[in-house]
């Protein structure tokens, strides 16, 4: 499988066989050529985020370079056998010549697009030219550079539809894919008056695209902007995206602030792509399981707010053998003092959410063992009419206890932490 990128590979060409010419006068013109390709670290390579790192190409069997110069019409192609590049139809010229070399295709479709990680790299345009003019006799240096950017696109919400085309902002056309500019280092962007789609996909997720660099663009999803941070996207500057560079889109807003019943403002954020919109505090009070239960209007924060199910509140998950292992599942999870009171940080892990945080707080302060505690009420029923709770403990520094009670009190006189969600519309 591909890495992605490295923007720097060397052609090295020898020749691998001679065929004489019937003109004697004519020199003879010699066919057969073998690319060695080697894959160097540059600063230039692409930053997945601002974290630091970084995204390397490698070539894989059976990838292709077409290498042309400035004294043929077409160009030649050179498959990848594990090692080396290699051509049995490329041939020297007779004088020197500038020879031009396009990853991987002269012609690159940026329509209906996968989506997946790896099919970047079967898209990624890579463009270069020799420094001097050479017959290409002793081989061939091309210092090969991105000519792509990627969209790294989150679709927030469980059940949405992506449908991601791109335009052109000089001229509204939607962009198709790209194509080499013949005796030239680069592509250009092919175009088509008619809507164009690079991604369709169903529900939420982290999707990639490839799309050109260098332009200046507009990307939507339907007829809908996309969001950089908490901020709607819908054009680039006027030098467009930086070729071999990331850049991160969500289809919706991952954090906001929506009203109660109470005329209260309640901030809210979303942790993983799909997942709930968790307020980003407690009801007030205590509830019991009616009231915890209460839907619409009769909800303590009113229609707009309702209680998270057992599967919603899944943040991390947890092991017991000798001892307590949580490991990540949708998000980290870290002891934390917040105002004085401690509690669980949990943290976004998936692109799009690394930035997004929610704190539950223990209530009641140290028990008698020196530890803090919680229990966080869902809206699952379990079996024989049990409800549901995430319960922890937690000492000053580290997480003691942490699982999900299946034999939450349903009576009217047992009160629970309640942590809302915001209802999907």
């Amino acid at each position: 499988m591909k890495k992605i990128l490295y923007s720097v590979f060397m052609l090295a060409t020898m020749v691998l066989a001679a065929c004489s010419s019937d003109d004697t006068t004519e020199p003879a013109v010699k066919r057969g050529m073998v690319l060695k390709a080697n894959v160097e670290d540059t600063d230039t390579r692409a930053t997945i985020d601002t974290v630091g790192g970084t995204w390397r190409f490698a070539f894989a069997m059976g990838d292709e370079v077409k290498v042309g110069n400035n004294q043929v019409e077409g160009y030649y192609t050179f498959k990848n056998n594990g090692t080396e590049f290699s051509s049995a139809d490329a041939l020297q010229t007779t004088k020197d010549a500038t020879w031009y070399a396009y990853f991987p295709d002269e012609t690159i479709s940026l329509v209906n697009q996968s989506g997946d990680l790896a099919d970047v790299a079967n898209r990624y345009a890579l463009a270069g030219a020799t420094a001097t003019p050479t017959t290409g006799s002793d081989g061939l240096t091309v210092t090969m550079k991105a000519k792509a950017a990627v969209l790294r696109i989150v679709g927030v919400n469980k059940d949405e539809k992506l449908d991601i085309s791109v335009k052109t902002a000089d001229d509204g056309k939607y962009v198709s894919g790209f194509k080499a500019v013949k005796n030239s280092e680069g592509f250009s962007v092919d175009k088509s008056d008619t809507k164009v789609s690079l991604l369709s996909k169903q529900g939420a997720g982290v999707y990639y695209v490839v799309v050109p660099a260098g332009v200046k663009i507009s990307v939507s999803n339907g007829d809908k902007s996309l969001y950089s941070g908490d901020k709607p996207m819908s054009t680039t500057k006027a030098d467009g995206l930086k070729a071999g560079k990331y850049y991160t889109l969500t289809t919706g807003m991952t954090k906001g602030s929506a009203e109660n019943k109470l005329g209260e403002t309640i901030e809210w954020v979303q942790l993983w792509a799909g997942g709930p919109k968790f307020a980003k505090e407690n009801v007030a009070k205590t509830l019991n399981w009616s009231e915890a239960t209460a839907e619409g209007s009769a909800y303590v924060w009113g229609a707009n707010w309702r209680t998270p199910t057992k599967e919603e509140m899944n943040f991390v998950n947890a092991k017991y053998d000798e001892n307590l292992v949580i490991t990540p599942l949708n998000t980290k999870v870290e002891v934390r003092s917040q105002d004085g009171v401690y509690g669980l940080l949990y943290t976004g892990i998936q692109p799009g959410y690394t930035d997004n945080t929610l704190f539950l707080p223990t209530v009641g302060g140290k028990d008698k063992w020196g530890d803090y505690s919680a229990m966080y009420l869902t809206s699952t029923v379990i079996n024989q009419g049990w409800g549901s709770s995430l319960d922890f403990s937690i000492s000053e520094t580290s997480l003691n206890l942490y699982y999900f009670m299946d034999y939450a009190y349903t009576t009217e006189t047992t009160k629970y932490l309640v942590r809302p969600v915001l209802v999907e519309k």
